[in-house]
């Protein structure tokens, strides 16, 4: 028997989302590419979405989260803020003390339904009779 406990996890403020699994994963894509456009083909998205989504959380937030270089070799190089940086470390240590709840509490239900049985009534020796009810 397998049992999970599933969870997703965001934080917003006043109501506006600031970091949940999909803004993680596209500051996370850009931390380890380097680049937007890169963190847009690494995920499917587009560069447009990519950079919009960024500049509406910066918007929430009223900080940066990217900054960006033009030209050069690399054609220019996207790295995220101290606040980006920070962003992501909080999700990430967050994420990783509900992973323990989730497992302990995995366990809690396992515990529990491997031992059901012990919380089937008995059916007694003589059937109950059921009383006869008739509509008025």
């Amino acid at each position: 028997m397998v049992v999970r406990v599933k969870t997703r996890v965001w934080v917003d403020k006043d109501g506006q989302e600031i970091i949940g699994p999909g803004i993680y994963n596209i500051l996370k894509a850009l931390e380890e590419t380097g680049s937007i456009a890169s963190a847009a083909r690494k995920l499917g998205y587009s560069y447009k979405f990519i950079w919009t989504y960024i500049k509406k959380l910066e918007d929430v937030l009223g900080v940066p989260l990217v900054e960006s270089r033009r030209g050069g070799k690399e054609r220019g190089v996207s790295e995220l803020t101290e606040v980006g940086k920070l962003l992501l470390s909080y999700y990430e240590n967050m994420n990783k003390e509900v992973e323990q709840v989730v497992r302990a509490w995995e366990g809690k239900f396992t515990e529990l339904l491997s031992h059901l049985d012990q919380y089937v009534s008995k059916p007694s020796r003589e059937e109950e009779e059921i009383p006869y009810y008739e509509e008025e």
